[in-house]
């Protein structure tokens, strides 16, 4: 899937959230390394390295996500 079709959907549990882009993303910081979980599935991710980024709008504030791989963020989104 195009990662501009991820765009208007909600997160599992979460419909007051909507994605408004979803975008390969890479943090450059000279001389520092940051890392977040990824939060679908909790693996440590160095934003240096690439990886996806959601942008989330939820009561009005966006809220960036940050996720290993395309499959995390379809798990994220599935509704089961």
């Amino acid at each position: 899937m195009a990662l501009s079709e991820y765009a208007g959907q909600s997160p599992r549990g979460n419909e007051d959230a909507t994605v408004l882009r979803v975008v390969p993303h890479r943090l450059w910081q000279p001389g520092q390394t940051r890392t977040e979980a990824c939060t679908n599935c909790g693996d440590e991710l160095v934003l240096s390295e690439e990886h996806l980024m959601v942008v989330l709008e939820e009561s009005g504030r966006r809220i960036r996500h940050y996720f290993r791989e395309e499959s995390c963020i379809e798990a994220w989104l599935k509704d089961e």
